[in-house]
């Protein structure tokens, strides 16, 4: 009997709880390790349905609709979903047990880590823009993180008043940095930093984006197959491939070149079926 308990707490563990999950705590820890194995070692999946997500208050209505917008017009269609899944993937992981309250650590509230998160993850990709407006965008031919920050700091400098300097520079960075960190094995990341990196390489390439297994603490399994089920992947895994190709075509020293595997396996990189199906 001990072990059938035992073994059920593990697959819960694994799979994510179906019962009501706990309230977001208050705050989170605005900076954390980029140690990503230290921090799965934290998490524990809990299922959330994708409607309590979306109720999540994340900032002004009408600067969320400015960024929607923009993102809806400049980016892919594939890979704007793509956007979408990662905010939500974003906030699942808050639910798994994201550090919060550690002693020595600043604080953000939940809702402004929302918010940046909100904007962060829908803007992440202005810089794949294949749109006759996006390219002419003097800093198209940078890296793409690159460019679709510099985007994004304009438009929030225009579109988002309620954000202070504070807020857009967590966004824009986290944005610049969203394909390299937080994969670095020493220093910090801010909240919004990790959780888009974290959420992008998770639409990419599941739970074994960074070996088998890696992120089967992040994120509850049903709360993935609600979340792909509302935005799905369609043809994403072609649309990206072609897109970071180019990429890699026009800007040899574009940023995602020294990410170690991607140039020479980029053809699967992107996965093709559901996550969880």
């Amino acid at each position: 009997m001990k072990f059938l308990l035992l073994l059920a707490a593990a697959v819960a563990a694994v799979s994510g709880n179906k019962a009501k999950p706990a309230a977001l705590p208050a705050t989170f820890d605005a900076y954390v390790s980029t140690n990503i194995d230290e921090l799965m070692a934290r998490l524990s999946p809990v299922y959330v349905p994708l409607a309590e997500l979306q109720a999540i208050a994340a900032g002004h209505p009408a600067e969320r609709d400015a960024s929607f917008k923009l993102a809806e017009r400049l980016v892919p269609p594939e890979s704007f979903l793509h956007s979408v899944r990662c905010y939500y993937f974003a906030l699942g992981t808050l639910y798994s047990g994201f550090p919060s309250g550690t002693p020595g650590i600043p604080q953000i509230p939940a809702t402004e880590l929302a918010t940046r998160l909100y904007h962060g993850a829908i803007l992440h990709d202005l810089g794949w823009t294949q749109s006759t407006e996006g390219l002419a965008h003097p800093a198209h031919t940078m890296s793409f993180e690159l460019f679709g920050g510099i985007r994004a700091y304009e438009h929030l400098q225009a579109e988002a008043p309620s954000l202070n300097g504070t807020e857009v520079s967590d966004i824009v960075q986290s944005i610049m940095l969203h394909t390299l960190a937080p994969g670095w094995s020493l220093g910090m990341s801010s909240a919004t930093g990790m959780l888009l990196s974290l959420s992008a390489w998770f639409d990419v390439g599941g739970y074994d984006v960074a070996g088998p297994g890696s992120r089967d603490r992040m994120i509850s399994r049903d709360t993935v197959r609600e979340i792909e089920a509302a935005y799905p992947r369609g043809s994403f895994a072609k649309e990206g491939t072609a897109i970071v190709e180019s990429e890699f075509a026009r800007k040899p020293d574009c940023l995602i070149s020294h990410m170690p595997g991607i140039p020479e396996n980029l053809p699967t990189t992107i996965r093709v079926d559901p996550i969880v199906e």
